[in-house]
């Protein structure tokens, strides 16, 4: 790039600082190619398409660099990374399909264009999203095109796959790439480690789970809450409650912190194997003993729907009013719990009382609502069970 140049970069850097009003193809219209370390070998001390995803939005960047590419001009890896990342970030609780496509394609123009310029960490990029949108199709091209490019994978690769396949439930295919990637297995951290324990744990695997566990205590890489919480919670699955209760005392000794989701589980364990006076007791041991966690909705519901399928009604509504005193807002699940309890013992009038508490708060009853009070008015004797709930509905 010759001085000309130089001057077109810093001018079009110090029209982005502004409040432009023109768009970002304007902006960006005399980008050269690349802006950082490319095939120009120039680098500037700003990139001016990540100046546009600063100032205007990763979306006018992606105009931009559509554009740039309709030139047949790109940019480096290091921001259509950044530009990618930032399009999931944006949308962590609700990714937008859309978005993330158009993100994916223009990434997979910019590898065409220019296949010397990538590593894994691009590819992690996209094999991330691919990952969050849970499309395998994509996400197997992605590795195919990865091995055809020879990029080397990292710990972290492996991470996202076993993810991506725990998540779709192909515990075979879990397994292969868990065993082809040995060597980023010895060099994988907690994280990608945590991934695999949560992939056997959703695919069936405990046994599998425990394999990987037992390896990663032999080489000191256990102390972890979400290895700890994720075991407890396989074990849990596994009704198998002795191991569970035996890893969560375990992590004290070890030095590893409980947080919510630890308690959570295990709570979860313990009424799912019967033993409410274990929930009981690790309840009040959150209560009274922890600083820095307060048991929360999750953790009274829990308890609270071991009453009920205990048939100890009282005690679930006992717990019910706790639940209010501390300002915790119950949940249609909470109330229709409740009202399973009241099926289970008999009580009609208790579970009309829910019911309409349920409908003062504010919350909508649903089919499983209905079913449950069908339910209840059925197991008392009344033949007409399903008008009288269409009278509670109406009413």
């Amino acid at each position: 790039m010759g001085r000309n140049g130089h001057r077109r970069v810093a001018s079009i850097i110090k029209e982005s600082r502004e409040e432009p009003e023109e768009g970002p193809q304007d902006a960006l219209k005399e980008v050269p190619t690349p802006l950082r370390g490319g095939r120009s070998g120039v680098k500037t001390p700003v990139n001016a398409l990540e100046e546009v995803m600063r100032r205007r939005g990763v979306d006018e960047a992606w105009d931009a660099l559509e554009q740039m590419h309709a030139d047949g001009k790109t940019t480096d890896k290091y921001t259509v990374s950044r530009m990618l990342m930032k399009t999931v970030g944006d949308g962590q609780a609700h990714l937008d399909p859309t978005r993330a496509y158009r993100g994916i394609a223009l990434v997979e123009r910019f590898i065409e264009m220019q296949p010397e310029d990538v590593d894994e960490v691009l590819f992690n990029a996209l094999l991330d999203t691919c990952c969050r949108l849970k499309d395998l199709k994509r996400l197997e091209s992605c590795v195919t095109w990865m091995r055809q490019l020879k990029v080397r994978p990292s710990p972290i690769t492996l991470g996202i796959l076993v993810k991506t396949y725990g998540q779709a439930g192909d515990l075979d295919k879990v397994l292969a790439a868990w065993d082809e990637m040995e060597e980023q297995r010895g060099q994988a951290n907690s994280v990608t480690y945590g991934c695999m324990l949560d992939a056997c744990v959703k695919c069936g695997n405990l046994q599998k789970a425990v394999e990987v566990f037992k390896g990663m205590r032999a080489t000191g890489k256990h102390r972890n809450t979400i290895l700890y919480t994720t075991m407890i919670k396989g074990y849990g699955l596994h009704k198998d409650l002795d191991n569970a209760l035996e890893l969560f005392h375990e992590m004290r000794g070890e030095g590893v912190p409980y947080n919510t989701i630890t308690y959570n589980s295990i709570l979860e364990a313990c009424v799912k194997c019967g033993d409410i006076i274990s929930a009981e007791n690790i309840l009040e041991q959150m209560v009274q003993t922890e600083v820095d966690i307060e048991p929360d909705l999750i953790s009274y519901s829990t308890v609270l729907k071991g009453y009920c399928q205990n048939g100890e009604l009282l005690k679930a509504l006992c717990m019910f009013d706790d639940m209010k005193e501390r300002c915790l807002r119950c949940d249609e699940l909470v109330y229709n719990t409740l009202m399973e309890g009241c099926v289970k013992s008999d009580d009609w009038k208790a579970g009309c009382g829910i019911f309409a508490e349920m409908v003062e708060c504010g919350l909508r009853p649903s089919a499983i609502t209905a079913s449950i009070l069908s339910r209840l008015f059925q197991r008392v004797g009344h033949e007409d069970a399903d008008e009288r709930v269409t009278l509670l509905f109406a009413a």
